[in-house]
């Protein structure tokens, strides 16, 4: 047996096999997540960088691979599912400075964004609809504060 990186669906299928082992990646260890858990609580307006697919990942060797794992397989469920429940708080407290234009997602994965987007999607339609009903009227009350300055001035003549 020798070292080789391909991709995780053709190592899933030689695990299964049984010809080969998985390695797992770097950050799939319960004190680099502990590390991140808790920059994640001394950080409360930013994410710790994970990677896009950590979620994803980690679910599958967990499932699939946990013999490959060099940590107990319970506390690396319980540590991913503090850091996953934390973050989406952090995102849920995020959502309350949407604006019509504009979010900020810097930090999150693929799978957090999703979970999110059919909520931001409808909220941020609403507000962009807010925000043209009120600059509509905005124009509309100027042009007609502008007519009535003009009708005025007629008026003087």
């Amino acid at each position: 047996m020798r070292r080789a990186n391909i991709p995780l669906w053709i190592a899933l299928i030689l695990k299964s096999q049984d010809k080969c082992n998985i390695v797992p990646p770097d950050w799939l260890t319960v004190a680099y997540l502990k590390s991140r858990y808790d920059e994640e609580l001394a950080q409360p307006h930013r994410f710790s960088s994970l990677p896009w697919h950590w979620l994803e990942t980690s679910k599958i060797l967990l499932a699939r691979a946990s013999d490959d794992l060099s940590d107990s397989t319970s506390q690396l469920k319980s540590i991913i599912q503090d850091l996953r429940e934390v973050r989406l708080v952090k995102s849920r407290k995020g959502l309350r400075e949407l604006n019509e234009s504009n979010i900020q997602l810097d930090g999150l994965s693929l799978l957090e964004i999703n979970e999110l987007r059919p909520f931001v999607l409808s909220v941020m339609n609403k507000l962009r609809q807010l925000h043209e009903s009120v600059t509509t009227t905005a124009a509309e009350s100027r042009r007609e504060e502008g007519a009535d300055e003009a009708s005025d001035d007629d008026d003087d003549y």
